[in-house]
């Protein structure tokens, strides 16, 4: 009876080692590289003179930074911890906690940001010219720079009880306390307020739309087409959001259940199995929301195509800007007619 367990299940072991590893070795790599040069791209485009005085425009560039860091400090170091079969943030105090307060920072600014810019769509079509007087260039640039620095000191306790360690992760909290606030944090900040706030002001969003749609004469508010289509991206990049981290969650909560569970009553399989699942959730669909947001850009909104035209191709540079400077008036995230 055991060796046909053992001849039935080894097969399958050594399948989801070899997965395992080809997401290590190839899936990082490819959304690594994917992520970076989009996240560049993505950064030159908000730089233009027809998106950098748009106030969502400004979050998304916002976000755009975060996300490069979440690479950097999430996927490229933990792909060259495996090529090179050697971890520091094991053994290494500083690298521990450097490391790890990066990526929290970082992964809660993005999130901070993208909610921020559904606000800021909310806000937009308002019908109050006192909330639609926040969504200006001024207002979101200030706003960026607060909540940079609530992300950063919400992060701060990776710095004081992270250290290696020997259990299942190399590099931890080391205090219970520590342990319950990130737990905590963990619930509030990567499922319940982002989902919450994300689907309740995209979901607003839409419906002002469509009440704005049926209104006629003054009480109509024209929003100019540039912000309708940074609208269309920002619903695309909540439900990237949803897509991406749904799974993740799912998978903490089961490590949470099972924590308990020693390691020695475990099969081989079922080993292999949660290895593969934390491989592929933890290492790599998790940031996957960091790494495709160009590429979501890119198939929503046909401004974003067209400016991106523009930083490709440098003879359109020139005659893009001056177009592009002399309407930027209309074109900008006022909302015409105004009353101010």
């Amino acid at each position: 009876m055991s060796n046909i367990s053992t001849t039935t299940t080894d097969p399958l072991v050594l399948n989801l080692n070899t997965a395992r590893a080809g997401i290590q070795r190839y899936g990082q790599s490819t959304l690594f590289a994917i992520g970076m040069l989009g996240g560049i791209l993505n950064i030159l485009i908000f730089l233009r003179p027809s998106m950098r005085q748009n106030s969502c425009a400004i979050y998304f560039h916002a976000s755009s930074w975060a996300n490069i860091f979440c690479l950097c400090w999430g996927v490229l170091a933990s792909m060259l911890a495996f090529m090179t079969n050697n971890n520091p943030a094991s053994y290494n105090v500083f690298y521990c906690k450097f490391r790890f307060y990066m990526i929290n920072f970082a992964q809660f600014a993005s999130r901070a940001f993208i909610i921020l810019a559904c606000l800021d769509r909310f806000f937009l079509c308002s019908a109050s010219v006192r909330h639609r007087q926040l969504c200006r260039a001024r207002v979101a640039k200030k706003v960026v720079v607060l909540v940079t620095f609530i992300s950063g000191c919400l992060a701060i306790y990776v710095l004081i009880t992270y250290a290696p360690t020997k259990g299942p992760l190399p590099c931890m909290a080391t205090t219970l306390g520590a342990r319950i606030y990130e737990t905590t944090s963990f619930w509030l900040f990567t499922f319940v307020i982002p989902v919450l706030s994300m689907s309740t002001l995209s979901w607003l969003t839409i419906k002002r739309l469509k009440q704005n749609a049926k209104r006629v004469g003054r009480e109509k508010i024209t929003i100019a087409g540039k912000d309708m289509q940074l609208t269309g991206m920002l619903v695309a990049q909540v439900f990237l959001y949803f897509l991406t981290n749904l799974p993740y969650v799912s998978y903490v909560l089961y490590g949470a259940l099972t924590e308990n569970v020693p390691t020695s009553s475990k099969s081989q399989l079922r080993i292999s199995v949660e290895s593969f699942l934390n491989t592929l959730l933890a290492s790599f669909f998790y940031y996957c929301y960091n790494g495709w947001s160009f590429l979501v850009y890119t198939l929503t909104a046909p401004s974003f195509r067209r400016e991106l035209i523009f930083v490709l191709l440098p003879r359109y540079w020139k005659r893009g800007t001056q177009r592009n400077t002399r309407h930027t008036t209309y074109h900008s995230n006022r909302i015409v007619p105004t009353n101010i």
